[in-house]
This record gives structure tokens, C-alpha cells and sequence, in this order.
């Protein structure tokens, strides 16, 4: 195939997004995904175009200060931590309400809008969760994954803290969500947490955005025995859309050259020093560092207005630092775009042929992933339907396609959600 195959096919694809009702996996939360246009990567007229009727949009929480390889300090304790995200949820929860052409999706009978109801149904997802879910629940929160690389209270995440695969807290944490109806997610956990709150819960799991780490031994994707696990419990696992998830060859030739010249150790020491010379948390997150020029992110959501620092400002401070300390510059940040529609195509044919058409579908992680990250040919969400006319023409029948860009999310979020 080659890597404009899905050309031929376009007319095709954008008829069947118009009659199925496409089904987002995950969406790194910005507000900007409900503004009726001009979003970087998505907004209402590009989920109208590509016929998404649903999304999964998570609430991420930076509350971390990396300063060594494996070595992650919150910004402030665990009530601190809870406090914030449960702002940063309730902002995303009446963002949703207040928008006309939204709806919050909270229980099963909410996945099945009436056929003259056009809202884009939106489900709460909590990144980082290292509390019981009962509150989350009454929030509003309906699918979370637990594990990053700082987070060690119940599993551990990819090349993260080391501690054990699933605690007993962990357990207790999972008997609660599949109880209360929260869809558990296994991205970004280690392959021995994954494989742990896999056998543990009782309800279909899922692994929202990722890739396999068998075809991209580079990526933080998981092993093809603990995706067939996800399988044989009937989850789902949702594809990712970032070059260096879609091929093996992207990190080194991308990335790694950038890591090499020094970056995160200088990155640690700034952070360090912020951790030694602000105690205060709200404090220490004001001055967090953050993106490089240009800042291209319409909306930034802290949850917080203390936090909202100006960004010229907080990039100022970082550089004086790295200036004062004789610390030498930061190499140029990555450019260019390497994996194509084909190669997104190629990673859904890999799980495909892994675990069968019923345990598939959309993941993305748009908002997670930079403009040159998106694979040639797709530039946001609009452009979905190329990655289906790709599909199409490697033969896909309209039946499997209905799995992957739909069913099959809504067949997990419909045994899992609350009646």
C-alpha cells in the first residue's frame, strides 16, 4: 500500500463516518475541544466532520517534578494532589454542561443518544488516579487510568518508580471501580502492573491509547501476551496516533539524538531547585517549566488561577536559571513528520491480526501529541475518515470497521458503566 492509497477510498470512508456513530477512545482534555471551531487538533467541527458522536476526554494532572532517571516528587501531598484533580474534573464537568452541542455520558442508557439528538457525548477520564474511586464517581469520573511514572500508591507505571506490580490498596481500589461503574484503563502501566489489574478486575479493561511494544520495541507500548489478556477479558485496545508509537525507527531517529545532548539532566537540576526553594505547592506548580516557544496551546487547563503564569514568564525564569549556572542550551526540539496514514493503518492491522476486529478501536491521544507527531496525511481529528478509506482499501468490510469505530468501546463502556 502505498502511503496515499487512502485517497481512492475517501468518498467511501466519509459516508460511513456519516452513518456510524464514531467513538473517540481518548482525548487529552483541552477546552478547546468544545469550541465550535479553529482548535489545533480538535473541536466540534472537526468531530462533526469525522462523525464522532462520542469521546473519552482525560484529565491529566502534571503535578510532578522529575529530577533523576526514575526518581519523581509531587508537588505536595496526596489531600493536595486530590483536591486539584477534583477541580480540574469539575471544570471539564461543567464545561460539558454548559455546552449546547455536548452531553456528559455517565451511564448505559447515556452511550445511546435518539437518533435527532447530535451532541457529542463526552465520558470523564482521570489520569493518575491515588484515591478510592467513590468520590471520583460522584464527580462525574467514568473510566481512569491509575499508573504513571510518578505515581507508586497501588501499581506501577512504564519506567517509572519501582515499587510492586499491585498493592493492596490496589486491589481494594479495582473491586471499587468495577462495583461503582468506572472503566478501568491499563495505559501506561508497567507489563507487570498491566497484567496484575488485568487478572484482578472483574469487568472488561482496556488499554485506551497504545501501541504494541513486540512491533515498536522503542515505544512505552505494552507486550503482545498481556494485549491478548486485555482480549481474552473482552476489553479493547485503542490504537495511538504518534509517529513513534506507529514505528520502530522514529525514536532513534527523532528523539534520541534531542535526549543525548543533555536536556534532562539539565531539566532535573531546575527542578530540583524549584523543589528546594519553594515549599508551597500551588507555589512550586506556578513556576513548573513548561513548553518551548511558540506556546501554540489556545487554552491551558490548571483548575487553578494562581497557576497561570504567564508562560514568557515562566520561560524566562528557567533560561536565567540554566544561564546563571553555566548550563548549556537546550538542543533544538524535534521537527518533522516520519510515520504516515499507512504506518497508523499498519498498527491496526498488527492488533487486528493480534486479538481479532471485536477488540480494537480509535485511541489517538489527541491534545497528548504535538503537530509533527500526527502521521502525514491526518492533522486532526477531522481527518479521521483517511485513516478508515486506508482501511478500506486493505479490504476492511464495513462490519469490522462498525467494530473498530465504534462498537467495540461501546460495548465495553456499555457492561462497565452504571445502570
Amino acid at each position: 500500500m502505498t502511503t496515499d492509497t487512502w485517497a481512492a477510498h475517501l468518498d467511501q470512508a466519509m459516508d460511513l463516518h456519516r452513518r456510524l456513530p464514531v467513538f473517540l477512545g481518548y482525548v487529552d482534555y483541552d477546552d478547546e475541544a468544545l469550541a465550535p471551531d479553529g482548535g489545533t487538533y480538535i473541536d466540534l467541527a472537526k468531530l462533526q466532520a469525522a462523525g464522532v458522536h462520542t469521546l473519552v476526554a482525560s484529565i491529566g494532572f502534571g503535578c510532578y517534578f522529575q529530577t533523576g532517571p526514575r526518581d519523581y516528587h509531587l508537588a505536595g501531598p496526596a489531600t493536595w494532589v486530590l483536591e486539584h484533580q477534583l477541580r480540574r474534573i469539575a471544570h471539564v464537568v461543567n464545561a460539558v454542561r454548559r455546552c449546547p452541542a455536548a452531553r456528559l455520558v455517565e451511564r448505559r442508557s447515556d452511550l445511546e443518544a435518539s437518533p435527532t439528538d447530535d451532541r457529542v457525548g463526552v465520558i470523564v477520564h482521570l489520569t493518575g488516579n491515588a484515591h478510592t474511586v467513590d468520590r471520583l464517581l460522584g464527580q462525574g469520573v467514568r473510566a481512569t487510568h491509575p499508573a504513571m511514572q510518578y505515581h507508586n500508591r497501588w501499581c506501577t507505571g512504564m519506567d517509572g518508580l519501582p515499587g510492586p506490580a499491585l498493592t493492596d490498596f490496589g486491589r481494594d481500589v479495582i473491586a471499587g471501580l468495577n462495583e461503582l461503574g468506572v472503566v478501568l484503563d491499563v495505559a501506561h502501566a508497567s507489563e507487570e502492573s498491566a497484567r496484575a489489574i488485568i487478572e484482578t478486575s472483574s469487568k472488561p479493561p482496556i488499554d485506551s491509547h497504545t501501541t504494541s511494544r513486540d512491533l515498536v520495541l522503542s515505544s512505552r507500548g505494552l507486550r503482545d501476551t498481556t494485549l491478548r489478556l486485555i482480549a481474552e477479558r473482552g476489553g479493547v485496545i485503542g490504537v495511538h496516533f504518534a509517529d513513534h508509537m506507529l514505528r520502530q525507527d522514529v525514536w532513534p531517529r527523532k528523539y534520541a539524538p534531542a535526549a543525548a545532548h543533555g536536556r534532562p539532566p539539565r531539566l532535573w537540576r531546575y527542578n530540583r531547585h524549584l523543589l528546594d526553594t519553594y515549599q508551597d505547592p500551588d507555589e512550586r506548580m506556578r513556576w513548573r517549566p513548561g513548553p518551548p516557544p511558540p506556546w501554540d496551546r489556545k487554552v491551558v487547563l490548571t483548575g487553578n488561577p494562581a497557576w497561570e503564569l504567564d508562560p514568557g514568564e515562566r520561560w524566562e525564569a528557567e533560561q536565567s536559571f540554566y544561564r546563571d549556572h553555566n548550563l548549556p542550551p537546550d538542543p533544538a526540539p524535534p521537527h518533522g513528520r516520519i510515520a504516515t496514514v499507512a504506518h497508523l493503518a499498519d498498527l491496526v492491522d498488527y492488533l487486528v491480526n493480534l486479538v481479532g476486529h471485536e477488540h480494537v478501536g480509535l485511541g489517538g491521544d489527541v491534545g497528548g501529541i504535538g503537530a509533527d507527531q500526527w502521521p502525514l496525511g491526518m492533522d486532526h481529528t477531522g481527518h479521521l475518515p483517511r485513516l478508515t478509506a486506508e482501511l478500506l482499501g486493505r479490504g476492511y468490510s464495513e462490519d469490522s470497521l462498525r467494530c473498530i469505530l465504534s462498537d467495540n468501546w461501546r460495548r465495553v463502556y456499555r457492561e462497565c458503566l452504571p445502570a
